[in-house]
């Protein structure tokens, strides 16, 4: 009884920590609509969700990137909801200056974003930009994807894989990411979508390849489709 117990102790996870979220907010909600709390005085800290999944992810060493732009966000999401700062979000227009300035500097020191390469687990960055990624790989295992004011088109349809689901991890904030797999690949995604989309359309095959999406969509969008390679 002891062993059984054990193992149906929750363990603490994103996915854990999402759904607590979602039952608080609905509780919050409901007695808002009662007149029983005033809900305005609470749903300002709802960034520090963000900060927990980044808190989280950060103690995974290939997340790590990942989980810095959710705590980045989530805290700068955070003094605004509050009205710690005073200030427009558009006064802080010039920091996208010095972004593509060290963008450039990069790569004029010969630094180039890893893409997702042939059956490996590295990451597409888009910053400022768009990045166009096409895999043939015939291993494809995954990958991450950051879209940072920018956007990322990933082209799989020329992928297989061979062993086990492939999962990709999305990071977007304003930015978006397009991803084209394969007609018959299943997609399952576990994208939080926050003042942004998540639009999936796709064609399974019973039996067929599946690919897992999952990841946060801040002010951003995530479109997923399936094509022949020869329709587009």
């Amino acid at each position: 009884m002891q062993t059984l117990a054990t193992q149906q102790q929750p363990r603490l996870s994103v996915k854990f920590v999402v759904g607590v979220f979602f039952t608080l907010l609905g509780i919050l909600l409901t007695l808002d609509n009662l007149d029983l709390v005033d809900a305005d005085r609470f749903l300002a800290y709802w960034p520090l969700f963000l900060i927990a999944i980044g808190l989280m992810k950060l103690q995974d060493r290939d997340n790590r990137i990942p989980a810095i732009f959710a705590i980045a966000g989530g805290a700068l999401l955070l003094l605004f909801t509050t009205d710690w700062v005073r200030f427009s979000i558009f006064d802080l227009w010039p920091v996208a200056l010095i972004l593509a300035g060290l963008a450039i500097l990069a790569h004029a020191f010969g630094f180039r974003p890893s893409a997702i390469n042939v059956g490996s687990d590295s990451t597409i960055l888009a910053i400022l930009g768009t990045r166009k990624e096409k895999v043939t790989s015939r291993n494809y295992r995954g990958g991450r994807i950051i879209a940072f004011m920018g956007g990322c088109e990933l082209d799989l349809r020329e992928a297989d894989m061979e062993n086990g689901p492939a999962e990709i991890e999305i990071i977007a904030l304003m930015g978006g990411v397009e991803i084209k797999v394969p007609e018959g690949w299943e997609v399952i995604g576990n994208m939080l979508p926050i003042m942004g989309g998540a639009d999936i359309r796709t064609k399974a095959a019973p039996g067929g390849r599946k690919l897992v999406v999952n990841g946060v969509v801040c002010m951003a969008g995530v479109d997923i489709k399936s094509k022949p390679a020869e329709a587009l």
